[in-house]
């Protein structure tokens, strides 16, 4: 850890702006499944696009070529034995770890989002990398708000995100960050996820398998079929939970299309009940 730089950014899109550029990379591959505004962010970058699949326990399927770089998403915070196991074979591997906040930070470099964890931040992402870019950039003017968002404002949002440039934290962001007891949330995150996991594993199609460290963004709970996990999410947003699906619908053919339908992520940062 005592090799990476440290840079506070405002949104994770922009640490992945940042390590296109601080390595001048030109391809990239990504999963298919994986936020679409990423996808768009790295063509905005002129960066091209390689594509490969994961299997149903997040595994990506493809072999790389061994100096090629790529982009693998800690799915949930769940994923963190995938990418150690993914940084022994390639050498420029970058995790994107907006799932994982606590994870450390492994590879070519990792990013991370704070805005992500904690639901009362507009902006806020961490960068940790090897390198540095040449390049200053004006600091975020977002302020955070001193409740949890509603559904449709997150949405709000993400929207408002989607042309943000490159900047430096917003001053409001890292003064909330730097003065919550993050020990205690990531407590209250572990013990939600051991609630959620102990009420739903013998029915989740998803095996998950966490290192004594993660701390996961969410449950995910992979149903049988597309209707009983649309009854959980109902029941979970009846409740008043933030539920969203996660990504864009993908073709038949593709494996990857059973998290779009059968995959519900309740997110940790509630209190069990």
């Amino acid at each position: 850890m005592t090799d990476y730089k440290i840079i506070k950014l405002n949104i994770a899109r922009s640490c992945l702006r940042y390590i296109i550029r601080t390595y001048k990379i030109n391809e990239i591959y990504i999963p298919y499944y994986y936020c679409p505004t990423v996808r768009r962010t790295i063509l905005q970058e002129n960066c091209k696009i390689k594509f490969y699949h994961i299997d149903k326990s997040f595994n990506p399927t493809d072999i790389f070529p061994i100096d090629s770089y790529i982009i693998y998403p800690n799915y949930f915070g769940v994923c963190s034995h995938i990418a150690n196991t993914l940084i022994q074979k390639y050498k420029n591997i970058i995790i994107d770890n907006a799932h994982s906040l606590y994870s450390e930070p492994k590879g070519l470099a990792s990013f991370y989002s704070l805005r992500k964890f904690f639901p009362q931040l507009k902006n806020g992402a961490i960068l940790y990398t090897k390198k540095l870019l040449n390049e200053s950039f004006e600091q975020d003017k977002s302020i955070y708000i001193p409740k949890e968002l509603s559904y449709k404002e997150l949405c709000i949002n993400e929207n408002l995100l989607d042309n943000e440039t490159i900047k430096y934290i917003s001053s409001a962001s890292e003064k909330y960050y730097n003065q919550l007891n993050t020990e205690a949330e990531k407590q209250k995150r572990i013990n939600n996820f051991i609630y959620w996991h102990k009420q739903l594993n013998d029915t989740n199609c998803l095996s998950i398998k966490i290192t004594n460290t993660d701390v996961p963004f969410g449950y995910p709970y992979l149903a049988q079929n597309p209707s009983k996990a649309q009854k959980l999410a109902n029941i979970l947003t009846n409740k008043g939970y933030n539920i969203f699906k996660y990504w864009n619908n993908l073709p038949n053919s593709y494996e990857e299309k059973i998290f779009y339908t059968n995959l519900v992520v309740i997110p940790s940062y509630y209190f069990a009940e």
